[in-house]
């Protein structure tokens, strides 16, 4: 009766435990053709490509025991949330991973870039920040100001991708500048 007890005990605990499961998650590359990709990304295939060589090495994860989410996949994660700002679930969806693995794939991916690509640095320390303000200052009669930003479209004739709300071929362009213009 004791080994009986065991048994069923057992048989109740492997139920209640949730089961693992593997979805098939594939490659959007593979998936969508240059023109999709474009509608659902914002950017080329090749510049995608270049995001993902440039995170690899740094969202890797040196765990042999489940399986992690893969680096591309990461990407496509946060470039869809930057791209259309969908909501969590709806991106988990599309790819097939769960809306915390979407949430957490932005997060590292925007902060694996920031850290990697190292272009925007704002004044840190107090002489340099009191420097930029007084500049600023000097300039326009701001107070308080450390950079600004502004955007343009710049024109492109060979790139049939890149068409702007105005109709002609360009790309978009932001700057943030201090007040020596750097």
């Amino acid at each position: 009766m004791a080994a009986f007890m065991r048994v069923a005990d057992e048989q109740v605990r492997r139920n209640l435990r949730r089961q693992r499961v593997f979805r098939d998650r594939q490659n959007p590359l593979d998936a969508y053709d240059d023109m999709d990709i474009i509608h659902r990304y914002r950017l080329d295939r090749r510049t995608i490509i270049s995001i993902i060589d440039i995170v690899q090495e740094r969202l890797e994860r040196p765990t042999k025991r489940s399986r992690s989410l893969p680096d591309s996949l990461q990407v496509f994660a946060a470039l869809r949330f930057l791209a259309s700002g969908s909501q969590y679930r709806m991106i988990g969806d599309t790819l097939g991973i769960s809306k915390p693995s979407v949430c957490r794939s932005i997060d590292e991916v925007i902060n694996v870039l920031c850290r990697t690509l190292n272009i925007i640095k704002f004044p840190t320390g107090d002489a340099e920040t009191t420097r930029t303000k007084v500049g600023f200052h000097a300039i326009a009669g701001f107070p308080n100001v450390l950079g600004a930003i502004d955007g343009t479209h710049i024109p492109v004739t060979d790139e049939h991708l890149y068409v702007c709300r105005k109709g002609y071929h360009s790309i978009s362009v932001q700057a943030i500048a201090d007040y020596d213009m750097k």
